[in-house]
């Protein structure tokens, strides 16, 4: 019997992703799957600063990387955030992986 995919699966629940990414959290080594978006946004948070879903959605061309943070994040991923005011009166939030964690 032929496996056929939905129209509009998502990559990591078509079996694209191959697992082969390794994060390490205080020494221990632990196996953690990633989707493909969420290597991308990890990848890029690894590379240091602090980064608005702006800077993250130009940057990967994502429409909304808020998703992959939060999954990222309930995988087990440190992404650390802090509210800034806005020029404009609002607020919003800066991701980041702490300095420690990344030289790990």
């Amino acid at each position: 019997m032929r496996q056929i995919e939905a129209p509009g699966t998502r990559s990591e629940h078509a079996g694209a992703n191959n697992g082969t990414d390794k994060y390490t959290q205080s020494g221990n080594d632990m196996q953690i799957s990633f989707g493909y978006h969420q290597r991308r946004v990890y990848n890029f948070l690894l590379q240091g600063g602090c980064h608005s879903v702006a800077d993250i959605s130009a940057a990967l061309r994502l429409s909304d990387p808020r998703s992959s943070i939060r999954d990222l994040r309930a995988k087990g991923v440190p992404i650390a955030d802090v509210w800034c005011d806005s020029e404009h009166g609002g607020r919003f939030k800066r991701y980041f992986i702490r300095k420690e964690v990344r030289d790990e």
